[in-house]
């Protein structure tokens, strides 16, 4: 079992979409200057947190998980545009959540601590981190906050949405699960069709055509080497058809049901439901799949897994919200007043 699937919604670990008209070499970033319009954007239990903040979490962040972007000027300042106030609102929420950790004296020693930062940053930690702007002593503080938030979300919210999915859960969402996706056929044929208000022509026009696909031809080349009797009646071979269980009609598959991949069927006499006429047909079934529904023991794990987070979200909102309750987060108060409009980072 995982027991870090609530981490990754709080602690930012979604993808990083980078966007740009074409890759740009060293040399045309190197012309550029990433601007930062550093200021107070937030006061928690007594600590601001500023853009220049915001923005060193962002850096271990990238760090950490894209490290190829991590000094790119262009890919960092697209990532701190898009997403900075979704990680000021992850910082608020960690200085909350430390708050709480301290209420309960939950702490991290010095040598977890010590041991993350080597997995972090590799034995040389000072030359890294000088790379990112970041000093020894921040990145410390980051690292242990980070290792506080997780333990208080085991201890908050993983246990108690570990303590709410049980076996039976599992059971009623497999069985939603299978309503959702019922087992599925698909057919892939195409349909030669021959028409005439002559039955005896219809029927010597169909006979040819199936002498001609012994011959391993296929439904276009054979239609090809049809002659009509007349101007009244016609050989026309259908686009390939794609059709499931919900889509295609009784008629046609009460016809490939009988079918084989790659195998034609006898002349079939159909009834046309746009006027009424006799038709013959002669289906060629490209292929056939059949979708089934994955057993129980196949998909309980990620079943489970979907549960959990899903009760880890509810438990994450409820804990939040008493957290502020209890704490007397004043959002309008702890947030600093910012134009609409304002963007702290800009490139030139």
């Amino acid at each position: 079992m995982k027991f870090h699937f609530l981490l990754a919604a709080l602690c930012f670990t979604a993808p990083l979409s980078i966007q740009a008209n074409a890759p740009l070499t060293m040399e045309d970033e190197s012309s550029m200057e990433l601007i930062v319009y550093n200021r107070i954007l937030a006061k928690v239990n007594q600590k601001t947190i500023s853009v220049i903040d915001v923005m060193k979490k962002m850096d271990l962040f990238l760090q950490k998980h894209y490290p190829q972007y991590a000094h790119s000027k262009v890919a960092r300042y697209q990532f701190y545009s898009a997403q900075w106030r979704d990680y000021l609102t992850q910082m608020i929420d960690t200085e909350l959540m430390i708050a709480d950790a301290a209420k309960v004296e939950l702490k991290v020693s010095e040598a977890e601590v010590r041991e993350e930062m080597l997995n972090r940053f590799g034995p040389n930690i000072v030359p890294t981190l000088d790379q990112l702007g970041v000093t020894y002593d921040e990145a410390r503080s980051m690292i242990q906050d980070e290792m506080m938030v997780q333990r208080m979300l085991w201890f908050r919210v993983n246990s108690k949405a570990l303590n709410n999915v049980n076996s039976q859960d599992v059971k009623e969402a497999y069985a939603q699960y299978c309503a959702a996706h019922p087992e599925m056929q698909e057919w892939n044929y195409q349909v030669l069709s021959i028409r005439s208000p002559n039955k005896t022509a219809s029927e010597l026009i169909a006979s040819r055509a199936l002498e001609l696909l012994s011959s391993h031809l296929d439904l276009a080349s054979v239609s090809g080497q049809l002659t009509p009797a007349d101007e009244a009646t016609t050989v026309t071979v259908s686009a390939e058809i794609k059709a499931d269980e919900k889509t295609i009609s009784a008629a046609h598959r009460q016809v490939l049901e009988t079918l084989s991949e790659n195998s034609y069927s006898k002349p079939i006499p159909q009834v046309s439901r746009v006027d009424n006429s006799v038709v013959y047909r002669i289906f060629h079934l490209k292929k056939h799949s059949k979708q089934e529904v994955p057993r129980f023991e196949k998909i309980a794990d990620q079943l489970k897994d979907e549960l959990l987070h899903q009760a880890a979200g509810k438990e994450s909102e409820q804990y939040l919200l008493k957290l502020r309750h209890k704490l007397g987060f004043d959002e309008k108060q702890m947030m600093e007043t910012l134009p609409s409009d304002f963007q702290p980072f800009a490139l030139k």
